[in-house]
C-alpha cells in the first residue's frame, strides 16, 4: 500500500516538474526578442506580382518591430490575413521558429492566360480558372484572348461562379486551356479572338495565315486537323500563299488564298 502511495506520489511530483518546467520555458520562448524576418516568395521566376521589398516593409510596419520586439507581443495571425488580401496571393505560412526568426511563405498565383473584353479590360487566368487582376508593375507574357467577349474585369474568383455563369469567359478559358494542353497548338497559337459570329480565330506563331477554329465543339479534333495540315505543308511553298484556313468542315481543311 505504501509503495503504491509513494509512486502515486512520485508521478504527481514528475508531471507536477514537467508542467512547471514547460511553463517556464514557454514564457522564456515567448519573452524572447525576435530576431529577423525570412520572407520566401514562392512563384516562377525571379520577377512577379508581389514586390519583396514592399512586402517585407509591411510586414515590419504590422509587426511594429521598433516597440514590439517580443515573440509574445509579434501580431502573426495580422500579418497573414494582411498578406492574405493581397488579390495575386494564393496561400500564405507563417510562424515562429524555435530560433526566434518569424519564417513568412507566400505562395503567388501563376496565370497562364490573359483575357480582355470588349471594353479593352483584361484579367489573367491560372490553370484552375481563379481569375486575378493584371498589374501595371509586372506584364506576363502569356497566350491571349480577346474580341467580342463580355465579362465583368473588377470582379475576381472562379470562372465557374455565378458571375461569370453568363458571361463569355468560361468558354473561353475552355477553349484556351485545351490549346495550352495540347505540346503542338501550345507552342504556335498566340492569340485567341472571338468575333462577333462567336467564331474563333486564331492568330499563330512563325506565319501570317490565319485560322478559322470556329466554335468551341470537337476542340482536340480541330487541334489535331490544324496540326496535320501544317506538318503536311512544311517547306511546301504554296503555304506562302495561303491568308486563311478553315477548320469548320468535317475531315478537310479549306484553304483560302490571298
Amino acid at each position: 500500500m505504501m509503495r503504491k502511495v509513494l509512486s502515486i506520489l512520485l508521478l504527481v511530483f514528475t508531471l507536477t516538474a514537467f508542467v512547471g518546467l514547460s511553463v517556464y520555458l514557454a514564457y522564456d520562448y515567448f519573452h524572447e526578442n525576435l530576431e529577423n524576418i525570412n520572407l520566401t516568395i514562392a512563384r516562377n521566376g525571379e520577377d512577379g506580382f508581389v514586390d519583396y521589398d514592399e512586402t517585407r516593409e509591411m510586414i515590419l510596419k504590422i509587426c511594429d518591430t521598433v516597440n514590439n520586439n517580443q515573440i509574445y507581443m509579434i501580431p502573426v495571425d495580422s500579418v497573414v490575413n494582411r498578406l492574405k488580401a493581397n488579390p495575386w496571393t494564393m496561400n500564405v505560412d507563417a510562424e515562429i521558429n524555435l530560433k526566434s526568426v518569424l519564417d513568412i511563405e507566400i505562395t503567388e498565383c501563376n496565370p497562364i492566360m490573359r483575357v480582355y473584353n470588349n471594353k479593352g479590360k483584361s484579367v489573367y487566368l491560372d490553370s484552375e480558372g481563379n481569375v486575378f487582376p493584371t498589374n501595371n508593375d509586372y506584364v506576363m507574357r502569356l497566350i491571349v484572348g480577346n474580341g467580342d467577349l463580355s465579362f465583368p474585369s473588377d470582379m475576381y474568383g472562379n470562372v465557374n461562379d455565378e458571375i461569370y455563369e453568363k458571361t463569355d469567359l468560361p468558354e473561353m478559358f475552355l477553349l484556351m486551356k485545351e490549346v495550352l494542353a495540347d505540346d503542338y497548338s501550345r507552342c504556335c497559337v498566340k492569340q485567341i479572338y472571338k468575333n462577333k459570329k462567336k467564331n474563333y480565330i486564331f492568330s499563330l506563331n512563325n506565319t501570317n495565315i490565319i485560322v478559322i477554329f470556329g466554335d468551341v465543339n470537337n476542340i482536340k479534333e480541330k487541334l489535331a486537323k490544324m496540326q496535320d495540315f501544317f506538318d503536311k505543308m512544311q517547306g511546301n511553298p504554296e503555304l506562302d500563299k495561303y491568308k486563311e484556313i478553315n477548320l469548320n468542315y468535317r475531315n478537310q481543311v479549306v484553304c483560302t488564298k490571298k
